[in-house]
């Protein structure tokens, strides 16, 4: 079998302006939709069994965000399945709205079965907290799925990273008895985003990857400054005989210079 996995769209309608901090980033980026298609230009889709997305779908945007992302998504994918989880820059409310027309502001999770895998898509969001949130329900949840029996082997996406050391930003807190079910889980791989950076290594024993981002990617210069570039990847993934493998492919020949933000300013 064959997937992708992409991540950290942050896809607007329309983006705000602005001279200087964060949403200066969007000033000259190129909408994601469009580099949706640049990655999808890469891979021959009719060899593409499923796709996942680990969240960040829209930049704190509406219902109708949401909506016309799904629209977006549905015409490219070309009825190709795909599952999506949500990030910290995601509105529940505005989500489930725009995305089934209910109303709604649970934890967004999904298993799907799809060929010989189980595709669990576990919530670890929180809206506008940038380093995830882990409840109690969620790790009822997470622990129950774990131990339900299931024939097919299991990869499991969630939006925060889980290693510490991965990146600048903090991982997820989690306490001894999560990591404990992951490792006595039949997971086979792991999928995260958040970063922007792509990432192989290894979480509870269980292979574990992070996608890059369709938007944008920030390199920390120290002193409160980030050089934002935008640099699209996503990954292909193979899963053969219980074992997955992936790699990591770019849209573009080269990065494009957004911007340099001050965050102590």
């Amino acid at each position: 079998m064959r997937f992708l996995h992409l991540s950290d769209i942050h896809f607007l309608r329309k983006y705000h302006k602005a001279e200087k901090g964060y949403n200066s980033i969007f000033n000259n980026m190129t909408n994601p939709v469009e580099q949706i298609k640049s990655c999808l230009k890469k891979v021959d889709l009719k060899t593409i069994d499923f796709i996942i997305i680990t969240g960040d779908l829209v930049e704190s945007g509406s219902a109708e965000d949401y909506k016309v992302l799904k629209y977006e998504l549905d015409r490219l994918f070309k009825g190709i399945p795909y599952v999506v989880t949500l990030g910290n820059h995601d509105n529940k409310e505005a989500f489930y709205k725009g995305w089934f027309n209910k109303e709604s502001n649970k934890s967004y999770n999904v298993v799907k079965e799809i060929g010989d895998l189980r595709i669990i898509s576990f919530d670890n969001s929180n809206y506008k907290n940038s380093d995830g949130f882990i409840s109690k329900e969620q790790y009822e949840w997470i622990n129950k799925q774990l131990k339900t029996d299931c024939e097919k082997d299991t990869i499991l996406m969630l939006h925060h990273h889980l290693l510490k050391d991965q990146f600048t930003t903090p991982s997820i807190d989690f306490d001894d008895s999560f990591e404990e079910v992951i490792n006595s889980s039949d997971i086979i791989g792991i999928f995260t985003g958040h970063t922007h950076h792509p990432f192989k290594g290894v979480f509870a024993d269980k292979p574990y990857f992070t996608a890059g981002s369709l938007s944008f990617v920030g390199y920390d210069e120290n002193n409160g400054i980030v050089r934002f570039e935008e640099y699209p990847r996503f990954s292909l993934c193979k899963y053969k005989e219980g074992k997955i493998s992936v790699e990591v492919i770019s849209a573009l020949d080269e990065s494009k210079l957004l911007t340099v933000v001050n965050f102590k300013e």
